[in-house]
């Protein structure tokens, strides 16, 4: 016989009956985050006691370098507002690839002890949709050993591998409230001649992968005179909704999810808003839209990703700069390998040439020593000064090809730095 999970208003959570000193508590991330169960976390440490937190992505600013007086972070990285967590050093990151991290969480090799999730629902049959992220929650829930979910009315329904049924969850807490927003990116002119690069190398039916930025906002708004587009991407934000509905997507040439665009996360500026069931999406957990044979199995698939900065033998940092993790290696690197593997396929780096504050993003020296991607399985590296094609060529080709998209004013520079590096 299937049991039912206690019911329970937010006010009357106990969550010292449910969670024991020394556990490991982890939740979706971006726009899925349960903020009334993290608060409810932050507010009980004290009693708790010192418990484990591993953190993705966040929009919120829930967690606070304070809190590290009973929590204990780790995490993929800096990734959203977790940073400030980074830049206090209370941040203990754990350079892992999200396929690797899913696989590990689905065996049970990375253990969970207790599993916060957001979900939507229920339904007539009393079953939960992930809502807005499926990237891993079906695992937290099978391998945690207490679930405790929030069911968010505002929080939208949406097509996966499976719902999840009322006996897997231990406790329920109702709520109604906003979810998570993703921070507004507007683009400017350089954001606009970078992607203007990027979109030479997207083709008629290209299936496409993209994260979050100002990169997406630039980027697709220009793709919509493409014929027969596919969508295969981890997060799909405002930017990708929009493309969707332009009509240029059709996924018409997807060998899998023919028809279907294919997404782990929905992150946007009004995610409650969402009706992916009207846009012909399907969710599918990170695992399978990871899975390398899947990808290289796309023709024309052309992941487009960012960095922090790329050296001159093309070498990527996505991770770290000005001392502290800003981002997070997570599915870049299994994009891009099943880009390169995929009949036609394309990968991308894309960043400005320099930074706000005007230090050179392509440069002799990774900050940090922090290498996120291998020259090896670097393919196209874009600025809004053109594009290197690296893919196939020497070292000095490749060091001559990236100078040429520098900044003008870097260029003498790099090649002096170059040419006086040390073993030369």
């Amino acid at each position: 016989m299937s049991r039912s999970p206690l019911v329970v208003e937010a006010a009357d959570l106990d969550l010292t009956k449910w969670i024991r000193s020394g556990d490991r508590v982890m939740w979706p991330q971006g726009c899925a985050e349960p903020v009334t169960l993290i608060e409810n976390l932050v507010r009980q440490r004290a009693a708790i006691g010192s418990v484990r937190l591993f953190l993705l992505l966040s929009f919120t600013e829930l967690l606070r370098p304070e809190h590290a007086d009973h929590f204990d972070f780790e995490g993929l990285g800096g990734l959203g507002t977790t940073s400030r967590l980074s830049r206090a050093g209370v941040l203990d990151p754990n350079p892992m690839h999200l396929s690797d991290l899913c696989l590990r969480l689905s065996t049970g090799s990375f253990p969970v002890d207790v599993a916060f999730v957001q979900l939507a629902g229920p339904d007539a049959n009393g079953e939960y949709s992930p809502g807005v992220d499926h990237s891993y929650t079906h695992d937290l829930i099978a391998k945690a050993r207490v679930v405790i979910a929030e069911v968010n009315s505002r929080a939208p329904v949406t097509t996966g591998v499976r719902p999840i049924r009322a006996d897997e969850l231990d406790v329920v807490v109702p709520s109604a409230r906003p979810l998570p927003r993703m921070p507004v990116m507007e683009p400017d002119d350089d954001d606009r001649r970078l992607a203007a690069h990027v979109a030479g190398f997207i083709t008629d039916r290209a299936t496409i992968e993209i994260g979050v930025g100002t990169l997406p906002s630039a980027l697709l708004p220009t793709l919509s005179d493409r014929c027969d587009l596919g969508v295969h991407t981890g997060l799909i934000s405002d930017s990708v909704l929009n493309l969707i509905a332009s009509g240029a997507v059709t996924n018409k040439y997807k060998p899998v999810d023919t028809g279907l665009s294919t997404g782990s996360a929905i992150f946007g500026t009004s995610p409650q808003a969402v009706d992916p069931r009207g846009l012909d999406i399907i969710m599918r957990p990170s695992r399978q839209v990871l899975d390398l044979p899947t990808l290289a199995g796309i023709p024309r698939f052309t992941a487009i990703n960012t960095a922090v900065e790329v050296d001159l033998t093309g070498q990527v940092n996505a991770e770290y700069a000005s001392g502290r993790y800003v981002g997070a290696v997570g599915g870049l690197v299994d994009f891009m390998r099943g880009a390169k593997a995929s009949p036609g396929g394309r990968s991308i780096i894309a960043l400005r040439s320099r930074t706000p504050r005007g230090t050179p993003r392509l440069v002799t020296r990774l900050a940090g020593g922090i290498v996120t991607v291998a020259r090896s399985d670097v393919d196209v590296v874009v600025t809004e000064w053109g594009a290197a094609e690296l893919a196939g060529k020497s070292v000095e080709d490749r060091v001559s090809s990236l100078i040429a998209i520098a900044h003008p004013d870097d260029r003498d520079s790099l090649m002096t730095e170059w040419a006086t590096r040390p073993g030369v």
